[in-house]
């Protein structure tokens, strides 16, 4: 889990060297709901192979996917140690923000300069930090997760081993506020011992 927050700690992570474009790229725009697919098709998705898809009735953790209802879909989210891709149902559009690796660029007719984050904001720079979330849910031994908190959603992460299942992500904090938070992936939690 996350370390404790101490003065000290907090020092650290503020005095950091900034992260910039050089090191981050950032993207967003708006793709029509029918274009939602090909969108989607032609991006790297191999560096990004989990995925949450939020329909109007439940949300889906997959692996490897692309939404098979895109007329339900409301958001969806892509992601791994490539970049986060998130998509948002405006509409009959969807809105996108995409954060990951430098160099990586979305699909041909979205790579302009309008939904370059960098060549509206070229002198932006951010604090980055790494933290990890524990999922709800427990895998029991007849292979399905429950947690009597949702005990109705069907919950599954895909690709996990193990009880227990964590979040990897990263923060870009930008003036004390959180600009950007970049899911990177999920593993098997195990708990630590004090001392």
């Amino acid at each position: 889990m996350s370390k404790r927050a101490t003065f000290d700690n907090i020092v650290q992570m503020v005095t950091r060297p900034l992260v910039g474009k050089e090191k981050l790229s950032i993207w967003g725009g708006r793709c029509a709901e029918g274009d939602l697919l090909a969108f989607l098709d032609g991006w790297d998705l191999s560096r990004m192979p989990y995925r949450i898809w939020e329909y109007v009735s439940d949300i889906r953790f997959e692996k490897d996917t692309l939404p098979n209802e895109v007329a339900l879909l409301q958001r969806g989210r892509l992601f791994g140690e490539g970049g986060d891709l998130e998509v948002r149902r405006d509409g009959e559009e969807f809105v996108w923000r995409f954060i990951g690796k430098p160099k990586m660029r979305p699909p041909e007719d979205y790579d302009l300069e309008k939904n370059d984050f960098w060549h509206r904001h070229p002198d932006a720079a951010f604090h980055q930090y790494k933290q990890t979330a524990l999922l709800w849910g427990e895998k029991r031994e007849n292979g399905f997760w429950f947690d009597n908190r949702v005990a109705g959603a069907e919950l599954a992460y895909p690709g996990v081993a193990g009880k227990r299942v964590q979040l990897h992500y990263k923060v870009f904090s930008r003036a004390g506020r959180v600009q950007f938070v970049w899911y990177t992936g999920l593993s098997e939690w195990k708990e630590k011992k004090n001392g």
